[in-house]
Formats: C-alpha cells, structure tokens, sequence
C-alpha cells in the first residue's frame, strides 16, 4: 500500500470518528441504503423515454430459416381403396400422332418398375416484415405525454426520499446524542453518589450520622451504577441506529459533536406555507399522477376511433435436394404491401367501462389531492407552533437546570458541614438529575421538530435563519 493510500485512509477514519449531525446527512445522501433504491428508480426514466417514442417507430422483423425433411413411403393405394406395397410394376400405353394427324395407341406398352419413394428435400428462407401504425387514436402521443410525466414523478420522488432520509438521519442522531449525554449524567450521578458514600463514612465515624445514613448512601450508589450500566447498553443501540439510517456498518465508532443550541425560529407560517406549497414533493407526485389519469381517460377515449396500420413484407426461398446444400441468397421472391383499416364498432360496452373507470379515478385523486393541500397547512402550522414552544421550553428548562446544580452543591455543602440530611440531599440529587434530563431531551426534540418542519415544509431549513 502506498504512503499516499494511507494517508487518505487515516484522514478518512479520522474524519469518520467525529460526527457532526451536516455531516451525517452529507454521508447519508450517499450512503443510505433506501435512498439508493430511490436513485435506481430514476434509471428507467431514459429508457422509458425511448421506449414511448419507439411507439411511434415502425416494427422490423427480420428471419432467416433453413429445415431439411427426410420421407419414405413404402405403401401406396389402390384404385379400389386397398392398400398395397412398393415395389410395384406398372404396364403404361402411351399415345402418338401418326403421318396424317390421328391420335394412335402405341402397340407395345411401356413397362415401369416403382421402387419404394424416398429422400431427402431441403430448404432455405429469408424474409424481412415492417409493421406501422399510422393511427391510434392517441394512444400513442398520450402515452408519450405520460411516460414524461411519470418520469417527472420518479425524481419527485428521489426528492421526498431526501427529505424523508433526512428526518430519520435527524431523529436517529438526536437520539445518539440524547443518549450519550444521559450516560454522561448517569456516570456523573455514579460519581457524586461516590462522594456522598464518603462523607456518609466519614460523618459516621464522628458519630453526626447512623449506620442507617451510610448504608443509604451504599444503596444509592448501586442504583446509580444500575442506571448507568443501562444508559451504556441505550447509547450503543442509539449509535448503531444512527449508522444503519446513515448506510454505515453497524459496528462504526463515532465520537458526536452535539447538538447546536435552540434558537427563536424567525419563519413566518404564510411564508412557510407557500413554500410548501410550491416543494413539497407530494402534492407534486399527486399534481403529476391527476395529469397522468387524464391522459390516461382521453386515450381510452381513442378506442372508440378505427386505426390504420401499414405492412411491408418481403421474403426470398428456395428448396433443394439432399446433395444441394442450404442459400443465404434464395431465388424466389415474395413481397406484399398492405394497409389495414380497423374499427370496433361494438365491444360489448367494455370501453364505456374503461372510460368510467378511468373518469373515477381522476376525480378521487382531485379529491386526494385537495384533502392533502388543506392538511399541508396544518402541518406546517403545526410544526411551526411545536418549534416555537420547545425554544421556549429550552430557555426555561437550562435556567432550572442551573438552580437545581446550584441547589445540589449547596445541600451537599450542608451535608459535609452536617446541617442536612441525607433525604435532603437524595431530593436534590434527583431535582438535578431531573432538569438535566430534562434539558438534553428538549434540546434533541427541538432538532428532531425541526426535521419535522422541513419535511413539512419539503425543502431543508437549517442553517436558513
């Protein structure tokens, strides 16, 4: 391996172990294993293309044959409907035109010995056939219109799968960071749970506190140790959900730069609304599906009208024995030109079937698609509203998480000086690790919300304030 090879390698695994959430998303818009099928789909966007415009192509057929048949046929019938077997003699008369112009029998009859028929024949063949359709109906111009519209459809759809990757990734990684800072707080909690087992100890030995005191404390700190044993098992789960949303493998190690702080959003909700509007992928696949089932209604309006194809054939063939081989250049021609008019008349009110049914459909997508611009607003309003109310939250949530670390400092100085209790001191304990909580779960729903409102809206926000 070369030095360059690992250099690239090591910048690689060092840029992999620190993890920022626009990172993530960046390797996740490569990497992640649904919107890669996505991506597949819009291969067939080319050829479906090219397939809608070979309707309009004629069709060329080109064959070239060659067979060999062998016979033997050893019995033959009788005048009199017997069968009877090869070989036979056959007594023949045969006939003349004498001096004078008369028709005469020849006197001596002429012999034949049959022999058993058989042998051997063979044959070649070429031919070339062009079949066009001159006239459909529309069917084919419609398909074409739809076939764009259904390619329109697939990168709509490419795009939703961005959005909705994203707001996994978001989740996913949220919750990693969630996750970890919680076993942070667990193994902090361990370790002030160790000092008070300490000053529990140390009071008891001064006689200020029971046996009762220090065996509380004892309690407590293996409780603490059970809580972050099982923060421990949470934050490697989170880790190995967030590299499968990412499309990395599940064993992957990251170290997590965190969430950025909460921040007042300054969108308006009309403003958001249009834009929802006129990017959410959605109501596009839904706007290119009506377009589609309209085409669709207006070609099967085409099957009441007659088509018209044209045909062209030419074929070239040639037999010959068994000591004559097979052509690639047939003596005897064939070639026919035709044109065909086709009109069905009465079908049995199949097409009058067809065209409902195709009527219905393109009035329940109008409705579907009704239905899904009136839930947009709601949605967008929704989320907006939910962001808004965690930024407020988070303000209130990081003052009440620096009362309660200032709380618990100040009752665990009053337990070292002896002028609290232990209760005392379990209370704030758990007041802190309550707030704390707190805090990191509204900071990671505050980002999770904001994924929302992104997919709500159908086009990325952050880092747009």
């Amino acid at each position: 391996m070369s030095i360059l090879s690992i250099f690239t390698i090591g910048l690689y695994a060092a840029d992999m172990d620190k993890m920022s959430l626009e990172r993530c998303l960046e390797l996740s818009a490569a990497r992640n294993p649904e919107l890669q099928k996505s991506a597949l789909e819009r291969r067939l966007n080319a050829p479906g293309a090219r397939a809608a415009w070979g309707r309009f192509l004629p069709s060329v057929t080109l064959g070239y044959s060659i067979d060999q048949s062998q016979f033997y046929n050893p019995t033959y019938l009788n005048p009199d409907g017997s069968v009877a077997t090869f070989p036979r003699l056959d007594t023949l008369t045969t006939t003349y035109i004498d001096s004078l112009g008369y028709v005469r029998v020849s006197p001596v009859p002429t012999v034949r010995w049959m022999q058993v028929p058989e042998g051997k024949r063979r044959s070649s063949a070429l031919a070339l056939r062009v079949d066009e359709t001159l006239f459909d109906g529309g069917r084919n111009y419609y398909n074409l219109k739809s076939v764009v519209l259904a390619n329109q459809m697939r990168d709509a759809q490419y795009r939703r799968s961005e959005m909705q990757v994203r707001a996994a990734v978001t989740r996913a990684y949220c919750n990693a960071v969630t996750a970890e800072r919680q076993l942070a707080l667990a193994q902090q909690a361990v370790n002030q749970r160790r000092l008070l087992l300490v000053l529990a100890k140390v009071r008891l030995e001064t006689g200020s506190v029971t046996r009762r005191d220090v065996l509380q404390a004892e309690v407590e700190l293996g409780r603490a140790r059970s809580d972050s044993l099982e923060y421990t098992l949470a934050a490697k789960r989170a880790i190995e959900d967030l590299n499968l949303a990412v499309g990395l493998t599940v064993d992957t190690t990251h170290t997590l730069t965190g969430l950025e702080p909460a921040f007042d959003p300054p969108w308006d909700v009309r403003t958001l609304q249009e834009l929802a509007f006129s990017h959410r992928q959605d109501i596009k696949t839904l706007d290119f599906r009506q377009q589609i089932q309209r085409n669709d209604l207006k070609s099967v309006h085409g099957d009441y009208l007659p088509t018209l194809t044209a045909t062209l054939m030419h074929s070239r063939s040639e037999q010959s024995g068994a000591s004559v081989g097979w052509t690639l250049d047939p003596r005897n021609r064939y070639t026919e030109v035709g044109l065909t008019a086709t009109w069905l008349l009465f079908d049995r009110f199949t097409r009058s079937l067809q065209v409902e049914q195709a009527r219905v459909n393109l009035n329940k997508s109008a409705i579907e698609s009704s239905e899904l611009k009136r839930a947009l607003q709601r949605d967008v309003n929704a989320a907006l509203e939910r962001l808004q109310a965690l930024y407020q939250q988070s303000i209130v949530s990081e003052q009440n998480a620096r009362l309660a670390e200032q709380t618990l400092e100040f009752e665990r100085e009053r337990y070292r000086l002896g002028s609290a209790t232990q209760i005392e001191v379990n209370a704030a304990q758990l007041s802190y690790l309550q707030s704390q909580t707190e805090n990191i779960s509204i900071a990671a729903e505050f980002h999770i919300a904001l994924s929302d409102l992104e997919q709500a809206v159908g086009l990325p926000l952050r880092g747009q304030r």
